[in-house]
């Protein structure tokens, strides 16, 4: 074996060993780093438009725009997460302590109504059971979700202290990635072993990506999130915040959409004789706040990514299932990067492998 040969394994042997140990030291720190660095990539134009008005100071510059990423997004949504935290801990408690039996009995019996009493019969032949009291179904699933809530913030409550830690890691990490990151993104893309145009297309797709989910995806949702929590408020009906965050998580699922919260609370409303909030609230939720997603998501989407939708939501669906909340854009992301390899095989091994044919 020769001697270059032997240096080579023995290299890259050790390269690879510390490649782990630094994955294991960074490990804790990573998901406020990709954060950290995800709000730079967006405000990063921002940033280097500042750094020329000051006069190339990069340092100043990097520090004025932590403090803006603080102000406008950061804490804007700390506020929000201690609201919405107060409204569950409020759900639990009155769902717990106020529920009206008779005024839910009497919502399902109009139901009834509605349907065949026949019907309800053979159904309960069919399945060989007693008597169906959806009153019980309704206040059963009502305990079952208010506790779910009610244990999503106890969690938050005794994972409190990290998630102080991390916050402060992604603001640490917010001013060096600002002044720095032209830098290493320069030293990260000679590092790999690509033809510039390859390079090209990969970073190119991860940016528009990037860009398609913030914008396309996480801020559409939030918008309509925003609007539906207004609406709420202006209309007087309870837990405008708790909403709004409802909106927003399920704009994010392909199928179901801000429709999935306005609609039910409209129709309950309605049988609870809250007519005009009823009505108002269906119309407004179905002019206002579902037309956001049709209209902006859709546009951006195609005109940025020119990816099948179909798999960009089953990509953030199983970014979620994968990362959790953060693979609503690592998803994204890793699906685009993957259409990236997928395009430079069709083009640089397809395309070798033609011309071997023709030779032959």
């Amino acid at each position: 074996m020769a001697r270059r040969q032997i240096f080579s394994w023995f290299f890259f042997g050790i390269f690879i060993l510390l490649i782990y140990l630094f994955y294991r030291i960074i490990e804790p720190f990573i998901l406020p780093l990709f954060w950290a660095g995800v709000l730079v990539l967006i405000l990063y134009p921002l940033y280097e438009h500042l750094t020329k008005a000051l006069g190339n100071r990069a340092g100043v510059s990097s520090a004025i725009m932590t403090v803006l990423t603080i102000l406008v997004i950061v804490l804007p949504l700390s506020i929000i997460i201690t609201t919405l935290v107060v409204e569950m801990l409020d759900v639990y408690q009155g769902t717990k302590d106020q529920i009206e039996v008779a005024r839910i009995a009497s919502i399902v019996g109009y139901l009834k109504e509605l349907i065949p009493i026949t019907f309800l019969q053979k159904l309960q032949r069919r399945l060989g059971i007693g008597d169906i009291r959806p009153e019980e179904a309704v206040l059963n699933g009502i305990g079952i979700v208010s506790s779910y809530l009610f244990k999503q913030v106890q969690n938050v409550a005794k994972n409190l202290s990290m998630l102080v830690f991390n916050f402060a890691i992604m603001i640490f990490a917010l001013f060096f990635f600002f002044r720095d990151g032209r830098r290493l993104y320069e030293e990260l893309r000679y590092l790999i072993p690509m033809t510039n145009e390859q390079k090209d297309r990969i970073f190119g797709r991860f940016y528009d990506m990037i860009y398609a989910v913030i914008l396309g995806i996480i801020a559409t949702s939030a918008l309509q999130g925003l609007i539906a929590g207004l609406i709420f408020q202006l209309l007087g009906i309870a837990f405008p915040v708790l909403a709004g965050v409802l909106t927003f998580v399920f704009s994010l699922i392909p199928m179901l959409g801000a429709i999935a919260v306005w609609l039910p609370v409209g129709v309950y409303l309605l049988f609870t004789g809250e007519v005009f909030k009823g009505i108002a609230l269906l119309i407004l939720g179905g002019v206002l706040i579902s037309s956001v997603d049709n209209i902006i998501r859709t546009i951006v989407i195609r005109e940025r990514t020119k990816l099948n939708t179909l798999f960009l939501f089953l990509s953030i669906i199983g970014g979620i299932g994968a990362f959790g909340f953060s693979g609503i854009i690592l998803g994204p992301i890793l699906f685009a990067v993957f259409v990236s390899f997928i395009e430079i095989y069709k083009v640089e091994y397809t395309r070798v492998n033609s011309r071997k044919a023709d030779s032959l």
